[in-house]
């Protein structure tokens, strides 16, 4: 028996023809500019998305490195391998000084500056590394002393000085730096 309804050359439940296929195009409405220009938006979107969360991102890792360097300090390394100084103790050496005075018939290195904090908070002082170089910028000797308040509040300054009986003599330079500092970086090498 034979479907009433299907052409009489093809069988019930057979695939449209081509021609059919075509026919149905021409009455289908062509697509608008605006319907384009939505496809286009909604496959650039998540590109854009992922550009803008990389920029912020990264100004994030730029902008709060000290807070980043306080909680790993590993990272120190790869901010200075980026060329980006971290002051991760939030603490700045100020108007250094240093000069050998004689005092009886030794010699004395004293060296004198400011400690100022940075932070918009109360900071804790390290120790300070001190350190003579010769010449050939090698260290010849080393040590530590107390920073004279444990404690700075915010924007607070304090000076220090710092005094070494009978320096070594082929002493060119005097380096200062906080322990605590030297010692974070001594370990990301």
């Amino acid at each position: 028996m034979r479907n009433h309804l299907a052409p009489h050359n093809s069988p019930v439940g057979s695939a449209p023809k081509a021609h059919d296929l075509d026919e149905a195009r021409l009455w289908r409405e062509p697509p608008r500019e605006s319907d384009l220009v939505d496809e286009r938006r909604q496959r650039l979107l998540p590109l854009i998305a992922a550009i803008i969360a990389v920029v912020f991102g990264a100004m994030a890792l730029i902008g709060m490195r000290e807070k980043i360097v306080r909680v790993m300090p590993f990272a120190t390394a790869l901010y200075s391998a980026m060329g980006l100084k971290v002051n991760a103790a939030g603490l700045d050496l100020r108007g250094v000084t240093s000069k050998i005075v004689t005092e009886g018939s030794r010699k004395v290195l004293t060296v004198e500056g400011e400690i100022v904090n940075l932070r918009r908070s109360a900071n804790r002082v390290p120790p300070m590394a001190l350190a003579i170089r010769g010449a050939d910028g090698r260290e010849r000797y080393s040590w530590t002393a107390a920073a004279p308040k444990m404690r700075l509040a915010a924007g607070e300054s304090v000076q220090f000085r710092a005094r070494l009986a009978s320096p070594p003599a082929d002493g060119a330079d005097v380096q200062v730096r906080f322990a605590a500092l030297e010692d974070a970086e001594k370990s990301a090498r």
